[in-house]
């Protein structure tokens, strides 16, 4: 069954990422010195939006791009999580180990053999990939590092050392990592203890994650989440949120999967995220105004602004499809106004701009129906979009009835 739900999960991942616009550049680092190749995969209508998005790093690309990329089109596609950029870049001349800090590992009594150079990567980071990106793109400013093993070293280093940097850390294969420290019989999980008992850190999620399997051949990985748990839960808050945990069943590579969606639940948490727009849509108050509230309070719990789903298979919770029922209902006025909001956060969407004419329509308001058609019709031919052909018809139509 397991084996499965895999292959299952892996043509979803496949299917997915095959939706994003997925771009490269170059840079020539001289934190790292050397040039490093920049993937960035962009949400699926991007381009037809003036919206702000999140970012995704993750600092093991043939591992963790692919595979994020898809998980989070899944999610956010069902109004789980925010649509968001994921952003990897190319392995360098260099072994991975090579930029993690080269911790004492207390259970083997020895250093760990990395290359201590940590501070090269997050001068790179901070200096140079994290300004370009932000010069290139809509981001917003919330950030989320994922790391995994020797990588997870660096992500929580990160953390340490530059708490603000990101709003979230995913670490995995990481419960053996947090029981060892800088220095022999230290320990991270007491470094993190202090990082949140002194820092007033505005926003904060950590969550850290291994496989039973790990745990079966180290044992002190089940210590070291209970002592995870049991010592930062009491700065657990509106600001700060911490979690580590063993899944069953999975291995050292094979908990990224389960891994990745366990973590994106902790920061997104589905029964903060659901909700039914049908609901939304019938109570005192317009519908444009009960939805932006819903989301102008979630906006403010992680502050960054977040945006109702305008398109959703299968599901009334996007504008538009509860903007239908709203025509249905024959609260036009209502619908009409969601449709507009929509032009307004995707101004190139051929299909927010049918909708409009829609709903002006059945407000027998025949111009400004003409020229929503119009527009859809000139955006979905500079897009090369069969539907073309379908809201010109519409436009022709309300000619005639004109006539």
């Amino acid at each position: 069954m397991k084996q499965k739900l895999l292959i299952i999960l892996i043509v979803l991942s496949n299917q997915l990422f095959a939706q994003n616009k997925i771009e490269h550049f170059d840079i020539k680092s001289k934190y790292l010195q050397e040039t490093r190749t920049v993937n960035i995969a962009l949400p699926e209508q991007y381009e037809l939006s003036t919206k702000e998005y999140p970012l995704i790093l993750t600092l093991d690309n043939d591992l963790l791009f692919n595979t994020t990329t898809a998980i989070t089109n899944q999610l956010s596609k069902t109004s789980r999580m925010p649509e968001s950029i994921v952003v990897s870049f190319s392995a360098g001349g260099k072994h991975r180990n090579y930029y993690s800090p080269n911790l004492y590992n207390n259970h083997r009594d020895r250093k760990y053999n990395y290359g201590n150079h940590q501070e090269e990567l997050l001068g790179f980071l901070e200096n140079e990939l994290l300004p370009l990106i932000e010069k290139k793109y809509r981001v917003a400013k919330f950030r989320i590092m994922i790391g995994f093993s020797p990588s997870s070293v660096f992500s929580l280093h990160s953390l340490l050392i530059k708490p603000d940097l990101f709003q979230a850390y995913i670490c995995f294969a990481a419960g053996n990592i947090i029981g060892d420290g800088y220095a022999k019989d230290e320990r991270l999980i007491e470094e993190l203890e202090k990082l949140y008992g002194k820092q007033q850190l505005t926003q904060n999620y950590l969550y850290v994650v291994s496989g039973s399997k790990d745990a079966e051949g180290q044992p002190y990985i089940n210590s070291n989440v209970k002592d995870f748990n049991s010592k930062l839960l009491k700065y657990n808050s509106n600001n700060i949120h911490t979690k580590a945990e063993i899944i069953e069943g999975e291995g050292h590579t094979d908990v990224v999967l389960p891994g990745l969606i366990s973590a994106l639940d902790f920061i997104f948490p589905k029964e903060k995220w659901i909700v039914d727009y049908l609901d939304l849509i019938e109570k005192q108050g317009s519908a444009k105004e009960n939805i932006l509230g819903f989301y102008k309070n979630l906006s403010k719990s992680y502050g960054f602004r977040v945006y109702p789903n305008t398109d959703r298979l299968y599901s009334m919770s996007c504008i538009k499809n509860v903007g239908r029922r709203l025509l249905g209902t024959k609260k036009t006025e209502e619908a009409i106004e969601l449709y507009e909001y929509w032009t307004t956060l995707y101004p190139k969407s051929h299909l927010a701009y049918y909708f409009l004419g829609i709903s002006y329509k059945e407000n027998a308001s025949i111009i400004k129906a003409g020229k929503a058609y119009n527009k859809a019709y000139e955006l979905a031919l500079a897009q090369n979009s069969s539907d073309a052909d379908l809201y010109k018809k519409s436009f022709e139509s309300l000619e005639q009835d004109k006539d």
